[in-house]
């Protein structure tokens, strides 16, 4: 019965290597370096042409025990998030998923908006190859017990012997405050959010202290949001008459989900933006562009930080190879529409 065919159930069988090693003219060892993805070097293109050619025409599919019992690898990657709601999450998720390709699962734990947080337990006592973590937390025993190699993420303050990827908020930072400072500003409030996290932290730090660098007079006020459109909003609404009468002519704030709420209150109180009041973020989110105003924000490229995450990942998991390394992606402030001279 050729693996086209249709057993006495009805049900067509499940194709195996050595009927793709037939069909291609080639052994059981040449489809297996084909199928996982390490034929470069090894086979000769038309080799490997041949081989996905009977691949798709058999429809095989990876065997991922067999695969597992081989390699000692359960291709498979966890990604540690909080807050999948936030859009910038989503596009960590998006890079570590372009990163890891076809031949890698991708696990998902996150939580939800607010003081959710995903179990960790879990997550480090799964059989997977590694963790991707983008939350602020130490790493539990779990993670030393089970040895799994872990990445943190937009963490500049990541536990001891943890590689990482991060931001360099400092460079993003001075070139907002220069451009606030140029445009006459001289009260910020700084929307801020509650959350623990060390990046958040040392954007607020970083932007105020250079904004007092650079002029002495400069105030920076500051409350907080979640980072939700509605809260962010709500704060605002609740707050813009006492903010403008303290002084305040720009808003910046933590992420740019938080601005957007942002400029949707001073929509409804019919505070032009930048004529009265300025806006400006953290993130750089696609949304930032086609906003009303457009966003002048920090870009922090989220998609950049899952990718190359989870390239250091697997070259760890590849190479076995656990010294520590960072990886400090540049940022770069891009200036839109929502910034503008001081109001008089």
């Amino acid at each position: 019965m050729s693996p086209a065919t249709t057993d006495e159930t009805g049900q067509r069988p499940r194709v195996k290597a050595t009927d793709v090693a037939a069909r291609a003219q080639v052994s059981v060892a040449t489809v297996s370096l084909v199928a996982n993805g390490k034929a470069a070097g090894r086979v000769s293109e038309s080799t490997v042409r041949r081989v996905q050619q009977a691949i798709e025409e058999l429809g095989y599919i990876v065997n991922q025990a067999a695969r597992s019992l081989a390699t000692g690898r359960r291709q498979c990657v966890a990604l540690v998030a909080q807050d999948m709601t936030n859009p910038f999450i989503s596009a960590i998720a998006a890079g570590v998923a372009e990163a890891l390709g076809t031949q890698t699962q991708l696990l998902l734990a996150v939580s939800g908006s607010g003081s959710q947080e995903p179990d960790l337990r879990h997550v480090f006592g799964a059989d997977v190859d590694g963790v991707l973590l983008d939350y602020p937390v130490a790493v539990p025993w779990e993670a030393t017990e089970a040895q799994r190699p872990i990445v943190v993420m937009d963490d500049p303050k990541a536990p001891t012997g943890t590689s990482s990827v991060c931001f360099d908020l400092r460079a993003g930072a001075s070139q907002l405050a220069d451009h606030l400072i140029t445009l006459g500003h001289r009260t910020v409030m700084y929307l801020d959010t509650p959350r623990p996290v060390a990046t958040f932290a040392d954007r607020r730090r970083y932007l105020t202290d250079q904004l007092r660098r650079q002029r002495k007079d400069v105030r920076v006020l500051r409350t907080h949001s979640d980072i939700e459109i509605g809260a962010a909003r709500a704060k605002v609404l609740a707050n813009w008459p006492s903010w403008e009468e303290a002084g305040v002519t720009a808003i910046v704030a933590a992420s740019d989900v938080q601005a957007y709420g942002v400029l949707g209150a001073l929509a409804d109180l019919k505070a032009d933006v930048p004529g009265r009041v300025s806006v400006a973020s953290f993130d750089d989110l696609p949304f930032a562009a086609i906003v009303c105003p457009p966003l002048t924000a920090i870009s922090l490229p989220a998609f950049d930080l899952g990718f190359e995450a989870a390239t250091l990942l697997q070259d760890i998991i590849e190479r076995g190879n656990r010294a520590r390394r960072s990886v400090v992606l540049p940022t770069h402030l891009t200036v839109r529409g929502s910034t503008g001279p001081a109001a008089a």
